[in-house]
């Protein structure tokens, strides 16, 4: 079912965080992301997940791992062009063991998780780079999570700044979903 360089996304099970996420990069489709990730498959047909999480940074971790976080809901999807798996494998490698980016801020240290899937992607690009939003998607005011969030931070937030969500990745065609992962 898995091939090198499918990914995941993800609905956690809600919290805060995970709601906010949401909530500011709301789609029209039934199902919202908050979490994005890359399948490994090795030769010998271990499968392993590397991606980023606050808890964690960038890590890779047998899938068996990966699957008992708490996720309410896993859809695989596959690139809808040719790309070199192989090539996005090594370079989403590189990326591990860097902390979490939890400013969300375009060149800042470490990456969160749309930015280490945009980046282990770089050769092989079928993502565009988007003004970020953090506000509500009916009145275009910046929800008071970020605002909080950003004020214990002690940085501004970075609302149209370029980067990357997982419902974002999703609507921008160059995926397709490849089925619903029962947990």
């Amino acid at each position: 079912m898995f091939k090198n360089a499918d990914l995941l996304f993800l609905q956690s099970i809600p919290d805060n965080f995970s709601q906010a996420i949401v909530d500011s990069t709301v789609t029209s489709k039934k199902v919202t992301y908050d979490h994005v990730a890359l399948v490994e498959v090795t030769a010998a047909n271990e499968i392993f997940v590397l991606h980023t999480l606050p808890s964690t940074g960038s890590i890779r971790e047998p899938y068996s791992r990966f699957k008992t976080r708490d996720w309410a809901q896993i859809d695989l999807f596959r690139a809808n062009q040719s790309i070199d798996a192989a090539q996005i494998i090594a370079q989403a490698k590189q990326l591990l063991d860097q902390p979490y980016n939890d400013s969300y801020k375009p060149n800042a240290h470490g990456y969160y998780c749309a930015d280490f899937v945009y980046t282990a992607f770089e050769n092989n690009q079928i993502f565009k780079l988007i003004p970020m939003n953090f506000t509500d998607q009916k009145t275009g005011i910046i929800l008071p999570f970020w605002v909080d969030y950003y004020a214990q931070l002690g940085v501004p937030v970075p609302n149209g700044k370029l980067g990357l969500d997982p419902n974002e990745m999703v609507q921008q065609g160059g995926l397709h979903q490849i089925t619903n992962v029962v947990l």
